[in-house]
């Protein structure tokens, strides 16, 4: 096995993250070493505590002492008080696993920071020097993260040294989002009434907020205030107008935190704290004037970025719909199974705790928030051709996966996902992609819903007759065959199935003749007998991933799945048969018979109500001719 570096960071899918991750993992990949990142998302609404606990739940998942090293990146820990509680946990472990803060200094741990105090002083010079301003006022970090101090110390130290004071309400401490820049703009006017030449801020996220902040109150960037930013993340160059920020050196930090883990693994001694040095670059933007971006690409970019949010989103809900009717287990595997590519995971393994299923509705306490052993319930893949599987393996979660499924020629990119309601862990998921593909928005949706649907499963097993249920909701009473909600879900299974295993797929309309002969004439029990008679003639013909539905009063719909063509004809052959049978014995003075009409699904990716509107036609052209031989009998 190999030796594995932990990652804790939180909003994986944010542009930050998309660039540092990939560094840390090239770098360790060089000394063939696995890289797990362990990822949440955070929550600034005090409302949502009991989900902000399910979301730090994830850093309880991995057994610390197992790994070589441990890279945090807490900035983007948006949960309050996460980072302490995070820190009090790895604190344990620093003697024995090298623990590596980027943009912090902890105690017993080891610091990689950014020069940021040097970064920070030539974009306060800039504003000073090049514009000539001398009311710039500063928008800081969050006050317990050293790299905040550090750029707020960068900011004063260039004031000073042009002879610029700075007041007490020319600093205002935010908290690395775009929250608090109403706050922040009413603190600066507090100065002397009048808004700054400049605001200079700790990232770029808080410059955003500033921006749109501005804007609210009828004020021109750059005309009436000039903004900067910090990181050079793609929203600066989406936002209008965009942003000029510094570019920090992600690379070279992400490298000397894994050489740091690698030369303290060998026995070398490492200094607590490092500075990356070089790759600082000042961006230059319209927001100070400087330069004009490239509005038609700067349009491209914002297209692009807002259908990639909007897609996640989309998809998000139609995910959620799906889980919403699904009764069992099974069906929620395979509604997830639908819905995982996504994910643009080229893999996914999800693991649920013993109790996950039916067990105790625990809150949870984050250090055992997981079971020790954990069960691996279901493999999903991007490629539709690789058919999902079911393991359901028992291993230690100590080894976050059954050590065979680390098995690989090249060291892996893994990404971990709590799979939780509130603060009731269920279990988690291990995301894996191929080269370029990246978490998105849509992967919250995706473990949050699986939770929500765990948990919806749960509380209906505990309280009611989940038999009941299926044949209420998805149950034709009289026949005993699905209903149309049964045979729309079962069409979205087949279809996965027809996909991945390469099996020939086909639909089949049938329909009672003469209901309203037989209603009239004998009596509606007769005639729910004939509809019977029907439906057991259909179930005669099933295979075994084959299912059938009443569709209507008379009307039945089959699916039909085979490894071979010409499974269609072969069940209309059969289901005549069968029909001639229950005609033959039933004993009944009218004639029982149903017209049929098949057509085969060419390509899963076809449009199915075609496909059922075609097979209809053909089962009413079969029907048009029964009547013309039938007539004057």
């Amino acid at each position: 096995m190999r030796q594995r570096i932990a990652v804790i960071i939180g909003e994986a899918d944010c542009e930050y993250a998309m660039e540092l991750v990939p560094y840390i993992y090239e770098e360790a990949a060089r000394h063939d070493m696995d890289v797990v990142v362990f990822a949440n998302y955070g929550t600034y609404d005090k409302n949502l505590t009991l989900y902000s606990d399910g979301e730090e739940s994830v850093t309880h998942i991995p057994d610390i002492a197992s790994y070589a090293g441990v890279i945090v990146e807490e900035s983007r820990l948006n949960i309050p008080g996460m980072s302490d509680r995070l820190y009090e946990l790895l604190r344990h472990y620093a003697d024995e696993v090298p623990v590596v803060y980027l943009k912090a200094v902890r105690e017993k741990c080891y610091g990689v920071l950014a020069s940021d105090r040097q970064a920070m002083r030539m974009m306060t010079e800039h504003f000073i020097k090049v514009h000539g301003f001398t009311r710039i006022c500063h928008m800081a970090g969050r006050t317990d993260l050293e790299d905040a101090h550090e750029r707020e110390r960068g900011y004063r130290e260039a004031m000073e040294a042009a002879g610029l004071s700075v007041g007490e309400n020319m600093v205002y401490w935010g908290d690395y989002w775009y929250n608090n820049a109403d706050a922040a703009l009413d603190t600066f006017l507090k100065t002397d009434g009048k808004y700054p030449e400049a605001i200079v801020c700790a990232n770029d996220y808080m410059a955003i907020g500033i921006l749109r902040e501005l804007k609210k109150r009828g004020l021109r960037v750059p005309e009436d205030v000039c903004v900067s930013g910090y990181d050079n993340i793609d929203d600066s160059k989406l936002i209008d107008p965009p942003l000029t920020t510094i570019e920090v050196p992600k690379k070279e930090m992400a490298c000397m935190a894994v050489e740091t883990i690698v030369r303290l693994g060998s026995g070398e001694e490492v200094p607590r704290v490092q500075y990356a040095e070089s790759g600082f670059k000042i961006h230059l933007r319209d927001s100070c004037s400087c330069e004009v971006f490239d509005g038609q690409q700067n349009l491209a970019r914002k297209i692009s970025y807002m259908e990639y949010h909007v897609y996640g989103m989309d998809m998000g809900v139609c995910l959620q719909s799906g889980l919403q009717v699904a009764l069992d287990m099974d069906e929620i595997y395979s509604v997830a199974d639908g819905y995982f590519s996504y994910n643009c995971a080229s893999e996914g393994y999800l693991c649920l705790c013993e109790d996950a299923i039916r067990g105790a509705r625990r809150a949870i306490d984050r250090m055992d928030a997981y079971t020790d052993t954990m069960i691996l319930k279901r493999i999903f893949f991007l490629d539709p051709e690789h058919n999902y599987e079911s393991p359901n393996i028992s291993f230690e979660r100590r080894h976050l996966l059954p050590e065979e499924y680390f098995a690989s020629e090249k060291p892996l990119l893994s990404f971990v996902y709590s799979i939780h309601l509130l603060n009731r862990a269920f279990g988690y998921l291990v995301l894996r992609y191929k080269e370029g593909g990246w978490p998105n928005k849509y992967t919250q949706a995706y473990a949050h819903s699986l939770g929500n649907a765990i948990d919806d499963y749960n509380i209906r097993s505990e309280y009611m007759d989940m038999d009941v249920i299926r044949r209420v909701y998805l149950m034709d009473e009289l026949t005993k065959l699905n209903n149309r909600r049964g045979f729309e879900q079962n069409l979205q299974t087949a279809l996965d199935r027809a996909r991945r295993r390469k099996r020939y797929m086909s639909l089949v309309s049938i329909d009672l003749d003469s209901l309203k002969y037989i209603n009239d004439n004998f009596g509606h029990a007769e005639g729910d007998f004939a509809i019977v008679q029907v439906a057991e003639a259909i179930r005669a013909c099933l295979g075994g991933e084959e299912s059938a539905a009443r569709y209507g009063g008379d009307e039945f719909a089959v699916i039909l799945l085979s490894d071979r063509p010409g499974r269609g004809e072969a069940f209309q052959e059969a289901f005549a048969a069968q029909m001639r049978k229950a005609d033959d014995r039933s004993g009944r003075p009218y004639p029982i018979h149903a017209s049929i009409g098949c057509c085969d699904v060419s390509n899963v990716n076809d449009d199915i109500q075609k496909i059922m509107r075609k097979a209809d036609e053909r089962m009413y052209e079969n029907k048009r001719k029964y009547k013309e031989a039938t007539a004057g009998r």
